[in-house]
C-alpha cells in the first residue's frame, strides 16, 4: 500500500430528505448526531439548526458518516468546479447517490445488528461465507431511505 491509511474517516452520502434520513440512520439505527451544518449564500453554516443542509453521524472508529442534501451550484461555482482542484478558491465538494458502501463490524456484534434492523423493520440480506484465507465471512446488507446498499462486514481489511 502506497499509503499508511487508519480507515474511513469520513463518507457523506447525498440524501433527498433530511428528516427522513435522520429518522432512519439516527432513530431506527442509534447512530449519534455529532454535528449539523446549514448552508445559505453558498456558505455553511454550524449555528443554523433551523435549515439543516448537513448532518454528521458518529458511526464507530474513526469513522462519521455525513448525510448531506444536493447542493445547488451557481453558474460561476459550476465554472470553478471545472478547474483543477489545486486552482480551486472555495471548496466543491459533492455527493451523489452512492450505490453501495461498507463498514466493519466485529462478529461478536453481528446478531445484535440482525436484532436492530428486525426491531425497526428493515429488510435485510445475511452472506456467510468462507474466505481464501479460510476465514469465516458474515455480511449483513440492508438499503437506507435513499436506497443506498449498505453493508455491515465482519472482514478486518488490515488481516485481508
Amino acid at each position: 500500500m502506497k499509503f499508511t491509511i487508519e480507515g474511513i474517516s469520513e463518507l457523506a452520502l447525498q440524501v433527498k430528505s433530511m428528516d427522513r434520513a435522520i429518522d432512519f440512520w439516527s432513530n431506527k439505527l442509534g447512530f449519534p448526531i455529532v454535528e449539523q451544518w446549514g448552508y445559505e449564500s453558498g456558505h455553511f453554516h454550524q449555528n443554523n439548526k433551523e435549515n439543516i443542509w448537513a448532518t454528521w453521524l458518529y458511526v464507530g472508529g474513526h469513522t462519521r458518516l455525513g448525510l448531506w442534501l444536493p447542493r445547488n451550484f451557481s453558474p460561476l461555482d459550476k465554472i470553478e468546479k471545472k478547474k483543477t482542484i489545486s486552482n480551486w478558491k472555495g471548496l466543491y465538494d459533492q455527493g451523489g447517490i452512492h450505490i453501495h458502501f461498507a463498514l466493519h463490524i466485529k462478529t461478536e456484534n453481528f446478531d445484535s445488528a440482525i436484532k436492530v434492523l428486525t426491531d425497526a423493520g428493515i429488510d435485510y440480506k445475511v452472506i456467510e461465507e468462507v474466505n481464501i484465507n479460510m476465514q469465516k465471512e458474515k455480511r449483513l446488507y440492508f438499503k437506507d431511505t435513499e436506497d443506498n446498499v449498505v453493508e455491515f462486514y465482519t472482514l478486518d481489511m488490515r488481516g485481508d
